[in-house]
């Protein structure tokens, strides 16, 4: 007789929970809004006077209605000089508006120029109207086998102006293997 009270009562308990939940509304809830417009491989060129200033590719491109910035995934942006590739910055993660030519590149972001020069750093910006890439994080500078890391910086993309403006370390080979630290 006890074991049936115990069924019964269990039996009692698992009906009343389930009419609760057959009462209730189950909403999702959003994560975000999904992009009104989204692109595979994307490319877009910017041209002045007729020759290539630059070409940026993107795996994924989102744009969002409520936004001029779309939202570009695993990008590219080549910069040229008379058609010339001179740089590349590649990342995986940035925003861009196409309309005013500004950039903001995050996540594992690289910058070499042809000659060999490398930027590696983890945010940068750039403007298309000033022509430099900027940004307030660390960043760390190859030059063959010299190496400076610091805090902020201005640069061209091609690496041929460049300025760290905090905590600056350099670290220079000599011609004859002889290491110095710069500070």
């Amino acid at each position: 007789m006890n074991k049936l009270f115990y069924l019964l009562l269990f039996l009692l308990t698992l009906n009343f929970g389930c009419t609760e939940f057959e009462d209730q509304e189950v909403k999702a809830v959003p994560v975000g809004s999904p992009p009104d417009q989204e692109l595979f491989d994307y490319v877009t060129t910017e041209t002045e006077d007729g020759a290539k200033k630059w070409v940026l590719t993107s795996d994924k491109l989102q744009k969002f209605a409520d936004s001029d910035d779309v939202q570009l995934f695993e990008l590219k942006m080549e910069f040229f000089d008379n058609d010339e590739l001179t740089s590349t910055i590649t990342s995986r993660r940035g925003k861009a508006n196409l309309a005013s030519g500004k950039l903001f590149a995050w996540n594992e972001v690289v910058v070499i120029s042809e000659d060999g020069r490398k930027l590696e750093t983890e945010e940068l910006h750039y403007d298309d109207e000033s022509g430099l890439i900027v940004n307030d994080v660390f960043d760390r500078f190859t030059r063959g086998f010299d190496v400076m890391t610091g805090y902020g910086m201005e640069a061209t993309p091609e690496l041929d102006y460049f300025e760290l403006k905090d905590q600056v370390k350099a670290f220079v080979i000599s011609e004859d293997d002889q290491k110095e630290s710069v500070e």
